[in-house]
């Protein structure tokens, strides 16, 4: 029997597959907990109209992601933190950067944000910012003594 997928089904497949399987799997299992649905000519054509949107959307999601890293190519943040001969009293982390960068319009997350210590020295640093889609971007911060 042809069934399409409603969801992901663990050892089966994912949303929006075409699969054959046995009625009584279909029956008891697929249809009684709405996993899939029969496939008909009707649900194979909106199976695949919903997957030309999907596919469009998530080409135009790559294109701002592309866009985003483009702006934020060696983009220059400073930050000034109170500090003595070179040492910082506390450190610049994550959450500082993403705070400072929202101030500059950009929305990104902390998770995005990749530093290999919080900063404790007074310099220049460069920072990596993984965006969605395996697309990365690099910036440079500045953490000067604050006056």
């Amino acid at each position: 029997m042809q069934i399409i997928l409603l969801q992901d089904v663990k050892n089966l497949g994912k949303k929006g597959e075409l699969k054959n399987v046995a009625e009584g799997y279909a029956r008891n299992f697929l249809f009684a907990k709405k996993l899939a649905a029969t496939a008909t000519k009707e649900a194979i054509e909106r199976v695949e109209t919903l997957r030309k949107k999907e596919k469009i959307a998530e080409l135009e999601s790559l294109e701002k992601t592309k866009k985003l890293a483009s702006e934020l190519k060696d983009k220059l943040i400073e930050i000034k933190a109170k500090g003595k001969e070179g040492k910082l009293f506390g450190s610049i982390s994550t959450k500082d950067v993403v705070k400072e960068l929202g101030t500059l319009g950009f929305d990104i997350s902390e998770k995005s944000v990749i530093m290999p210590t919080h900063i404790k020295e007074i310099g220049e640093y460069e920072i990596k910012i993984n965006l969605a889609q395996g697309i990365e971007a690099k910036i440079k911060l500045k953490v000067s003594k604050e006056a």
